[in-house]
């Protein structure tokens, strides 16, 4: 079976953050406004877990391999 390492992850997910005004740059006038239509249903996606939350599903998907 595969391993889970977090550090790499994490790059990937910094790396994936975008700011608004990058997103605006890099679309058409047809694109930007689906993007302004959708924006607060993605904004209501983003999740900050507590570390302990984090932890706790990380044992978990350990202890299924086991």
């Amino acid at each position: 079976m595969g391993e889970t390492f977090t550090n790499s992850l994490n790059t990937v997910i910094k790396n994936a953050q975008m700011k608004d005004r990058d997103v605006q740059e890099n679309l058409d006038a047809d694109d930007l406004i689906f993007y302004h239509s959708i924006r607060a249903d993605l904004d209501l996606l983003k999740k900050k877990p507590k570390l302990q939350t984090i932890h706790y599903l990380l044992d978990y998907s350990k202890s299924l391999r086991s």
